[in-house]
């Protein structure tokens, strides 16, 4: 038998790892929510709120694990889409769904295929709840502009952080 002994570059960018980190991170959420508030609020937090912190801790695995052949414009533009994203949680944009902006956005930027896997479940649990029980509209308009601004990242960014670098899953 050979083992092969794998750096801790590696091993913190790993796909099992980053999934790990990312259900251990939403759960600690969780937890802080079912102590803090009660009710409907503490429902819709925990149905809501805690899923995108999946993909959400994986996205920040998947940039920082390119962060060397990352673009200033490429890091930009991240940081632009997370703040309209996060601003939408506090303030009401019409026609974005913040959750559909990152999620969309997540799902065509990152390398990684745990991070584009849970971006893709909890945007189909997003566009759910969002057709069949708030019938939310601003779910298009998420789309549209996380595709869009998915496309200019796609643009801006060197081709060597485009190629699947990943193993396996």
């Amino acid at each position: 038998m050979v083992c092969h002994a794998i750096t801790r570059r590696q091993f913190l960018f790993h796909p099992v790892t980053v999934l790990v980190v990312s259900i251990l991170a939403a759960g600690i959420f969780a937890f802080f929510i079912t102590l803090l508030f009660d009710g409907d609020l503490s429902w819709f937090l925990l149905y809501y709120f805690v899923p995108i912190g999946i993909p959400f801790v994986a996205f920040l695995f998947d940039r920082a694990e390119g962060y060397a052949w990352a673009s200033r414009t490429s890091w930009a533009l991240d940081i632009v889409v997370l703040i309209v994203a996060l601003t939408r949680a506090f303030v009401r944009l019409p026609l974005i769904s913040g959750h559909a902006l990152f999620l969309s956005y997540c799902l065509l930027t990152a390398r990684s295929k745990v991070t584009r896997f849970t971006a893709v479940l909890v945007l189909l649990q997003v566009a759910y709840l969002k057709i069949f029980v708030t019938h939310d509209t601003a779910l298009i308009g998420g789309v549209i502009v996380g595709c869009l601004a998915a496309l200019v990242y796609r643009r801006v960014t060197p081709a060597k952080r485009n190629v699947e670098m990943e193993g396996g899953l």
